[in-house]
């Protein structure tokens, strides 16, 4: 979703082509027996979420922001001010200040919070840098960091459909679900922290996940859906 602030990047698609492409560009091993990858998640029923490979390690969803959302968001973010979250103080956190760029946030988020393979560079210094910062701090770091500004440009503008204007803004926002010491984390650059829905179930974290989309869905009364699964790579992704 687009920010008012400056600087604005191309949308990202929301396709496991494009987040592969973009991982993969800045280390992530997405195509080794032990690496991972962004896959499709086709349906939120049972016998179609069997089909990802598991364990997943983070759900990404697009979705359409509607005064409904924005509402139940707001909410939540007044309690996250009132009340702390709790079990999310080393989770690595950025503040979205760049219009556009929900995507980039979201893969961000995604690597920086889960323990799959990365080589060593752009990204992984990155990160590293940022554990000792504040959510701005690390926005600043991104804003400053060429390589990443090159690898979602070129992403951006190799997708399955034509990019848009640079000055176009988009309604669909990103937001990322990952598990930390046992609970269901919720990111997403505009909130004031990260959000946590609560313990893990024996069910794993897709299946807890899918369970807060349908919440988010039951809001916007809209098919503008998209989900993705950063899940382990096969010999047959080589």
């Amino acid at each position: 979703m687009a920010m008012m602030d400056d600087p604005r990047w191309l949308p990202l698609e929301s396709n496991p082509e494009s987040f592969n492409r973009w991982s993969a560009s800045l280390g992530l091993d997405t195509s080794s027996p032990n690496g991972y990858r962004f896959v499709d998640v086709w349906g939120l029923d049972p016998e179609l979420l069997a089909f990802v490979k598991q364990p997943v390690k983070a759900v990404l969803m697009l979705f359409p922001v509607t005064k409904e959302y924005e509402d139940l968001r707001k909410k939540q973010d007044d309690d996250i001010l009132e009340d702390g979250v709790e079990g999310v103080e080393d989770v690595i956190y950025f503040k979205q200040t760049i219009a556009n760029a929900c995507g980039t946030f979201a893969l961000l988020h995604t690597l920086a919070n889960t323990d799959v393979p990365i080589k060593e560079g752009p990204l992984t210094e990155l990160f590293e840098r940022c554990i000792d910062k504040s959510p701005l701090e690390r926005a600043q770091l991104l804003v400053q960091n060429n390589d990443l500004e090159r690898v979602h440009t070129e992403t951006a503008h190799t997708g399955q459909t034509a990019a848009p204007a640079l000055e176009d803004n988009t309604d669909l926002h990103f937001v990322t679900f990952v598990a930390h010491n046992g609970f269901l984390i919720e990111l997403d650059g505009r909130r004031n922290s990260p959000v946590n829905h609560g313990k893990l179930t024996d069910k794993g974290l897709l299946d807890d996940a899918v369970a807060v989309v349908r919440r988010i869905m039951d809001l916007t009364n809209s098919i503008q859906f998209n989900l993705v699964a950063l899940s382990p790579a096969g010999e047959d992704d080589e």
